[in-house]
């Protein structure tokens, strides 16, 4: 069995400055990583944690720092994948340490658990909002795809490949899908994909799989399908995820509501 924590879309901006002018996302990841260790007995064991990007809000050094100093009060190994609020080069820099990231270019990587394969997928482009997986990024899935094809497999990428029905984040989605989805149909591997750049838990299917967009730790988007539907965030709490692999793949979602309980029935 493997078991593996998920968090995505921290947007964290250093101190002092505020997200939009509203949101502290360091404080907000703070109590993000606290409610995990409170929780940790309950879920407990976790292989490692992967971040699905927007890690820093305007991709400064100095973002990535706050960013690092805060999940490595985790006991996990983390991997990271950047999302269109990331920049490469400073990202780079700062987990300079992390020997699962290339020195150059696409931050596309493959780590093994002893049943579990993860695939991460950079679907940055720079200076736009949107994703795509781009040649280079589909031939190296394909590649660690049939490189293990026995092996279950989580692929992580920031934006979603499916259609969420709120109209702004469908405007700025991922190129590429059919692409993608043509190496899915022909895969061997049993696969999940989990993504972030929704702040919220949408479900959606590619290449006959089933991919899982997680809530964000730093806001949430209304389910909102009008037209004329509001561009903009939410302070409702988000969540993070927990997907193992035992014989098949399961999600769940663990939001950051609170409440009291267990009470007896």
């Amino acid at each position: 069995m493997s078991r593996i924590l998920q968090i995505t879309d921290p947007h964290i901006a250093a101190p002092p400055r505020l997200v939009s002018n509203k949101l502290n996302t360091i404080k907000l990841l703070e109590a993000a990583i606290d409610r995990i260790l409170e929780d940790w007995e309950l879920i407990g064991p976790v292989d490692a944690l992967v971040v699905t990007g927007d890690i820093s809000d305007k991709g400064d050094l100095e973002s990535y720092l706050a960013f690092k100093t805060q999940v490595e009060r985790l006991p996990i190994p983390y991997y990271l994948i950047p999302g269109n609020h990331d920049l490469r080069e400073p990202m780079r820099k700062c987990f300079s340490d992390s020997v699962y990231i290339p020195d150059s270019g696409k931050i596309n990587w493959v780590q093994d658990l002893n049943d579990l394969r993860i695939v991460g997928l950079d679907t940055l482009v720079p200076q736009s909002s949107a994703g795509a997986l781009d040649d280079p990024t589909l031939d190296f899935l394909e590649s660690a795809l049939r490189g293990a094809p026995q092996k279950p497999t989580l692929i992580a990428m920031h934006h979603p490949p499916f259609k969420s029905g709120i109209r702004f984040m469908d405007d700025i989605g991922l190129e590429g899908i059919q692409q993608l989805d043509d190496i899915l149909k022909s895969a061997k591997n049993d696969i999940r994909i989990i993504c972030g750049h929704l702040h919220g838990m949408i479900i959606g299917s590619i290449g006959n799989r089933i991919a899982i967009a997680s809530p964000a730790t730093s806001s949430s988007f209304d389910a909102d399908y009008r037209d004329s539907a509001p561009v903009g965030f939410t302070t409702r709490p988000g969540g993070y995820m927990i997907h193992d692999w035992d014989n098949g793949f399961r999600s769940t979602c663990a939001p950051f509501t609170e409440g009291t309980g267990p009470h007896p029935f």
